[in-house]
């Protein structure tokens, strides 16, 4: 990565706002990504003001957590009003004890009685048995068959992250092309003994899509392979009850803004608005971050930074120029639909 300056004069539109309000389906409140205290590092009152300005009108937050976890962050999120939707999970490390249908249905019924709108499943299914199982888990085992079926059968959509980028499972060398993103992270990279290969990851995700026809999946991060989106297209046209969304993954699509184009334009239906926000964000970050993915999806700006460049890829990013009814779409209008929100 250089620190020339650059000296290419182009059009710039840095504090771009959506042209109509918008859903932010993937964010975290939680211990997830913010730690145990995470309590302790926002305002729940605050940041819903500051997102409001920002054009945000409802924000879901993904966490691994039920039970009395999963109450304490929803009385820490009460004071947004509504605003913040609690998405919570499952046990799923209790795949292989007795009993282990019923505590799915349990958990899931409870969380439908509440208003759930929402399960959230991580990639710690299929990379961190180990510590758990003594082994590696598939996705497609038939210990976590309960949570695909009970899901269908409660309507209930799950969100799920299955794999990071697949250089995170390739070596850490100098032709990795997240070399630098690795070298600081060694402990993101995947490549080890014990574990499924991205490929094979590939695999078991659109074997459970594939074999649960009346279960929704909205697969995160542009359906977990950004990098190749005439695959995701493809899984797309098969499997209908498929959905995406395009968090943390703007430096991918940005980076092919032609095929990102005409592959948003072509699935404007179930492609949806995420952003991996975290609510620690102070106001400045969080307008940056904001107004960065509004520029990347209205604009047609060239050559500008994604929002992780000190995390992902080190590459400039164009922007796609998106029709306001496919914005308002990906905006607002299909995570209602997926997730059986409300209007207005």
């Amino acid at each position: 990565m250089t620190n020339a300056r650059c000296e290419l004069v182009h059009e710039e539109h840095e504090s771009e706002m959506p042209v109509c309000p918008v859903i932010d389906m993937h964010a975290h409140f939680g211990p997830l990504l913010l730690g145990p205290d995470y309590a302790d590092k926002f305002d729940t009152a605050r940041v819903c003001d500051m997102l409001r300005g920002l054009g945000v009108e409802k924000i879901f937050c993904l966490e691994l957590l039920w039970g009395d976890e999963f109450d304490r962050l929803c009385r820490k999120l009460e004071a947004s009003g509504g605003m913040v939707v609690p998405v919570g999970s499952v046990d799923v490390f209790k795949a292989l004890e007795p009993g282990f249908e019923y505590l799915v249905r349990r958990t899931l019924e409870d969380f439908k009685s509440r208003g759930g709108v929402a399960l959230k499943l991580w990639k710690n299914m299929t990379l961190a048995g180990e510590r758990c199982f003594g082994r590696n888990l598939r996705l497609d085992d038939p210990h976590f068959e309960p949570i695909w079926s009970i899901c269908g059968e409660l309507h209930l959509p799950i969100v799920i992250h299955v794999a990071d980028p697949p250089c995170f499972f390739r070596p850490i060398t100098p032709e990795n092309e997240h070399y630098t993103c690795l070298s600081q992270h060694p402990e993101w990279s995947f490549f080890r003994p014990g574990i499924f290969s991205f490929e094979e990851h590939m695999e078991m995700q659109e074997a459970v899509i594939r074999d649960h026809p009346g279960t929704t999946f909205v697969v995160a991060h542009v359906g977990s392979y950004a990098e190749n989106l005439g695959r995701v297209s493809d899984w797309l046209v098969r499997y209908p009850n498929m959905y995406i969304d395009i968090a943390a993954r703007l430096d991918q699509l940005g980076r092919q803004p032609y095929s990102a184009r005409e592959f948003i334009v072509r699935h404007a239906d179930r492609v949806l608005f995420g952003t991996d926000f975290e609510a620690w964000f102070p106001p400045a970050r969080a307008a940056g971050f904001y107004h960065t993915h509004y520029r990347f999806l209205q604009t047609r700006d060239e050559y500008f930074d994604h929002p992780f460049p000190d995390m992902l890829g080190q590459w400039k990013i164009c922007g796609l120029g998106l029709d306001a009814a496919t914005l308002r779409k990906i905006y607002r209008d299909n995570a209602r639909r997926a997730f059986g929100l409300a209007v207005g």
